[in-house]
């Protein structure tokens, strides 16, 4: 196994000890992937299939799924041993037939099928039941190990999320040449730059996307104004917010860039701009260690306003990535989160001046001395000028 794999094993094995328990059975698709690398592109889009993981302390895994994502799963597991059903096996039955004999006589059985669906949980449950064992709930436990990232987990992500970085920024580079051109252009331009980093972007979850001029007032990336459809074309003196959210190796990156279709701000860019810079430093200042994530929220709200930094009222101003493209802590009101080392917050910085939306994604991971940025490819205190006067 590498490093990665390595680290996440230790990781699970102090489950066991703190649980004591023997097994665990693993449901969630994100938990499965973390604890055996397996990644099936898609697969949250396929909930009438099921994969199941079975973790034995002193065994190798074991992982039930439907045959035709053997393939896949071959390429992504750090080990263990496949166990494929057919697709016109019921799902469920097969993988109850499986858990039945695999964990027989095992008496303390850690799941997270309370994270699973209904149906999943259920036959999980029953499973365990007639099997005479202890169900204990290891959600919680896995995904306290999956907000501290580890050293190869954090160096990986640091890893692509320079590589976003550098693809955002080598897109703004194109502008000065190809100016005139509209926020459809611009977001396929910024999906094929970071496909030139060797970035996987994947149907589900993965997204580029450029806003420009008067259309950054609806950045929002919900339905039904996403933001892809737009017909504007740039114009000298626009605003481009450039949004990159890349997968590579399981792993996530997420970040928003903003270019200025000019050689210069003007009066509001660049009052805009110093905003999100102000923005960006409470959010470090305050983002300690000991401290919980919606307290640290709240003083950040506190120090804007004092600054008179217009942020978005109740939006998060941080959250996490690892191998799921959004996970705890979010720096939110409602997350009680205590904040580590070795965590990874994607700062995201968002504020409104006279009516339009201005936004800057910074990822840094947690340390005694405070946050450390992993994804500056370009020193981001000023915005990417994209374009030369004569």
């Amino acid at each position: 196994m590498n490093n990665l794999a390595n680290e996440i094993r230790e990781k699970i094995n102090d489950i066991y000890i703190r649980n004591g328990i023997e097994t665990i059975i693993l449901s969630d698709l994100y938990n499965i992937q973390y604890a055996t690398g397996i990644k099936i592109p898609c697969s949250h889009a396929q909930p009438d299939l099921v994969m199941i993981a079975l973790l034995n302390k002193n065994d190798e895994a074991k992982i039930i799924l439907p045959e035709h994502w053997v393939a896949s799963a071959s390429q992504t597991k750090f080990d263990g041993e496949l166990i494929s059903y057919k697709i016109d096996q019921d799902p469920f039955d097969a993988a109850k037939s499986v858990l039945e004999s695999e964990i027989a006589g095992t008496n303390n059985i850690g799941s997270d099928d309370d994270v699973a669906s209904i149906m999943t949980s259920r036959m999980i449950e029953g499973v365990i039941k007639d099997s005479g064992g202890n169900k204990l709930s290891v959600s919680d436990d896995i995904m306290e190990e999956r907000v501290i990232k580890t050293k190869a987990e954090t160096h990986h992500i640091q890893s692509i999320s320079l590589k976003t970085d550098h693809a955002i920024n080598g897109y703004f580079h194109h502008l000065i040449a190809d100016r005139s051109k509209s926020s459809m252009s611009i977001s396929e331009n910024l999906r094929i730059h970071s496909l030139e980093r060797d970035i996987e972007i994947e149907g589900y979850n993965a997204c580029s996307r450029g806003v420009l001029g008067q259309s950054i007032e609806k950045i929002w990336a919900y339905a039904p104004a996403y933001g892809f459809a737009s017909d504007d074309f740039t114009e000298i003196g626009d605003t481009i917010i450039a949004d990159a959210m890349n997968n590579e190796r399981g792993y996530w990156s997420n970040s928003t860039r903003i270019g200025i279709m000019a050689d210069d701000m003007n009066a509001d860019q660049e009052e805009a701009y110093d905003q999100l810079v102000k923005l960006r430093n409470i959010v470090c200042e305050n983002l300690t260690i000991n401290h919980a994530a919606n307290q640290i929220y709240m003083d950040i709200v506190n120090d804007a306003e004092t600054q008179n930094i217009a942020i978005i009222e109740n939006h998060r101003l941080g959250f996490s990535v690892g191998v799921s493209a959004m996970e705890p802590p979010f720096l939110s009101a409602g997350d009680q989160t205590q904040i580590e080392e070795g965590m990874i917050i994607v700062i995201d910085g968002l504020i409104e001046h006279k009516g339009l939306l201005y936004r800057s994604r910074d990822t840094v991971v947690i340390t005694d001395n405070g946050p450390e940025i992993l994804n500056w490819y370009k020193d981001w205190r000023e915005p990417y000028f994209a374009l030369n006067t004569i």
